[in-house]
């Protein structure tokens, strides 16, 4: 049996500040077979490598960043409050996140956010510049943002994040995408033997490493993503 892709969420984030540059090196040495990965929009339709919509959690700074230039996105230093005036990482371009990328080959899972919503001729860019990438997919939340890659007619593979309040007759009726990423939470449900009949893989996140099911997964797993790759690493060694 093949083994299933291991996804370092938002990088092997373990002792290192989530989207980091630091924390992309660490999944790559770890041998993570791929990186999960967050963009947002700043006011003047930068894409940076980040999860929220404001930098409170991670650089003590609440604005949006859809309301930050470039410029004093890169200015900031996230991590700890004790570190970050010193030694703190800073916020990465996609740019320079697809220069650092590229070269190791790895597979990316680039989820795009909520600043993407209505921004069609900004999320054609990112796909665009992601061409270099050998295997890639983007996949988000909101339906209009992978029907605008869709209508690329690019052959970009997508995957939508679904909800238990995901309107799921709707979702498994339309064929705009090609896999459906679920909370490990809904392993081994009534919800995932109906997506895999309606014909659609998945790969499951917030994976732990201490599931039973890791060493015999169901035929319609085609990820795992965690924040623990060396742990689901080892455990697929065993098998």
């Amino acid at each position: 049996m093949s083994k299933i892709p291991v996804y370092a969420h938002r990088g092997a984030k373990f002792r290192t500040v989530e989207n980091s540059l630091e924390a992309f090196k660490k999944a790559v040495t770890l041998g993570a077979n791929g990186i999960e990965l967050d963009l947002q929009l700043s006011a003047d339709g930068v894409a940076f490598v980040t999860h929220d919509i404001d930098f409170f959690r991670l650089a003590g700074n609440k604005r949006r960043i859809t309301d930050m230039l470039a410029e004093e996105v890169l200015q900031l230093r996230l991590g700890h409050s004790f570190f970050r005036k010193f030694s703190g990482s800073r916020v990465l371009t996609f740019d320079e996140f697809l220069k650092f990328a590229i070269p190791t080959g790895i597979k990316l899972n680039v989820e795009l956010k909520e600043s993407f919503l209505g921004k069609s001729e900004k999320i054609r860019e990112v796909v665009e510049k992601s061409k270099g990438v050998e295997d890639i997919h983007f996949s988000s939340f909101e339906f209009s943002i992978l029907q605008s890659i869709h209508a690329m007619n690019r052959n970009v593979q997508t995957a939508f994040i679904g909800k238990k309040n995901s309107d799921w007759d709707y979702v498994l009726s339309i064929k705009e995408f090609d896999a459906i990423h679920l909370n490990k939470k809904f392993y081994g449900s009534d919800l995932m033997y109906s997506i895999w009949n309606a014909g659609f893989p998945m790969r499951f996140y917030n994976i732990k490493g201490n599931e039973n099911y890791l060493a015999d997964p169901h035929d319609s797993v085609i990820g795992w993503i965690t924040d623990f790759p060396g742990k689901i690493l080892k455990i697929q060694k065993r098998r």
